[in-house]
């Protein structure tokens, strides 16, 4: 069922497996096979809830590597790059074989990517290049990859949801100008001020209670609305930089694996 793509149907059959299974190690390998299946389907959760329940007291255990680094995958996967972090870590730390290091560090490199740490995902990237025994120009070209890469210039630059927020805090509109969206936020000080104009006229009129109930109500929403707006803003903004930022070094990464 697995190979024929049919990965639900797959998944309850190794549910089933596990139910009526004793011996450990084969637990293992069904929960595994089960996890590959959520995967498959892009539930990410479950795929990380079946790992959860193996167990290995032997950390040589050739299974253990495959587990860990599925582990590892749907917590990036799942949005969880802190925990896939923990998980390789916890890895290199109870594996003596660092001959297997290698195939964690895609992961591991785009995990950090999404921490921010660019100094420690540039290291991870150079030992990458050196576990692959290049000639020493072939490395030398790919090193200097790896630092054009991940200098400064090259780098996303992420905006801070909190300074987005408080931006447009004080002057309505100007957290979506920070946040890389200025016709938005001109188009939102505007309303705003529009807004407040409205209100105030009304009051200085006599009506007030249009002013307050109707300006100042609707000037409520627009404002707190613009605030949460930059937020949004912001955070999209930094995935698109971190996607683009994501595909030079996956390129990169390909790269090296080809050159092998």
């Amino acid at each position: 069922m697995y190979a024929s793509g049919n990965y639900f149907e797959a998944s309850i059959e190794y549910e089933r497996l596990v139910f009526q299974g004793n011996a450990e190690a084969d637990l293992n390998l069904l929960r595994y096979k089960k996890a590959l299946c959520y995967r498959k389907m892009n539930d990410f959760g479950r795929a990380i809830n079946a790992l959860q329940t193996t167990y290995f007291s032997n950390p040589a255990d050739s299974l253990y590597r495959f587990v860990c680094y599925e582990q590892s995958l749907c917590y990036y996967l799942n949005n969880e790059p802190a925990r896939a972090l923990w998980k390789i870590d916890e890895y290199f730390h109870r594996s003596s074989d660092s001959a297997d290091f290698g195939v964690f560090l895609p992961i591991k490199i785009l995990s950090l990517h999404e921490t921010y740490k660019w100094e420690e995902a540039e290291q991870n990237f150079n030992e990458l290049i050196a576990l692959q025994h290049f000639a020493p120009e072939k490395e030398t070209a790919l090193k200097g990859l790896a630092a054009e890469l991940y200098s400064k210039k090259n780098r996303p630059r992420i905006k801070s949801l909190k300074a987005a927020r408080n931006w447009s805090r004080f002057v309505p509109g100007s957290g979506q100008i920070y946040a890389g969206k200025s016709g938005e936020g001109f188009a939102n000080f505007l309303i705003n001020a529009s807004v407040l104009t409205f209100a105030g006229f009304q009051v200085y009129n006599g009506f007030y209670i249009t002013g307050y109930l109707v300006g100042l109500g609707f000037f409520n929403k627009t404002y707190h609305g613009g605030m949460k707006r930059a937020e949004v803003i912001a955070s999209q903004t930094n995935k698109q930089q971190m996607v683009e930022f994501n595909r030079e070094v996956n390129q990169g990464i390909i790269s090296i694996i080809d050159s092998e």
